[in-house]
């Protein structure tokens, strides 16, 4: 990835990255944020310095622009997705509007057996756990539900971690958690 370099007018780049945080504040699709392609479309060619402007600024509202590398390209750029997201961890109460507690408990051991297994696990698998608490047709809805929103993907009924998974959770952090974690 390029080392950020500024070439715009700083009045222009000011404007391009305050349009920027607008396009990124938009949920424009299902998924939140936008692919480098869609910011250049926009923004035009110099669209990553208008987002090392819009970061700073964002920076000073306790958010950032985390950027997800695309699996088959990841120093592309423009195939990569760019999220605006709070700087902080959200709490039980922010998550509650789109996750019910049993979906966060769900997710939480779904990652903890993709850390133990080496970042896969077989779908089979998944499901066994989980219904060891839940009813099956429950599991089937929250396993859909965590793929809808990008926190895990299957594949050939294998599970990993999703492009959201990544840039919310503080894996290291979240494993810590779990390791001391005493009841």
């Amino acid at each position: 990835m390029k080392a950020w370099r500024y070439h715009l007018a700083e009045e222009e780049l000011q404007k391009k990255a305050l349009k920027a945080l607008r396009l990124l504040l938009i949920e424009t699709s299902s998924l939140p944020g936008l692919k480098g392609w869609e910011l250049k479309k926009h923004l035009g060619k110099d669209y990553l310095e208008a987002i090392k402007v819009a970061s700073l600024e964002a920076d000073k509202l306790g958010m950032k622009i985390a950027i997800v590398p695309d699996d088959e390209a990841p120093k592309d750029f423009e195939k990569a997705r760019f999220v605006l997201m709070t700087k902080e961890p959200l709490s039980e109460a922010d998550y509650s509007r789109w996750l019910r507690i049993e979906e966060i408990a769900s997710l939480a051991m779904i990652l903890v057996e993709i850390s133990l297994r080496g970042g896969s696990v077989p779908l089979e698998v998944i499901i066994r756990i989980l219904t060891e608490k839940l009813p099956r047709w429950r599991v089937n809805q929250i396993i859909s539900k965590l793929e809808r929103l990008g926190y895990i993907k299957e594949e050939n009924g294998v599970v990993f971690e999703d492009w959201r998974s990544k840039v919310e959770i503080d894996e290291t952090g979240f494993i810590k958690d779990i390791i001391l974690y005493k009841s």
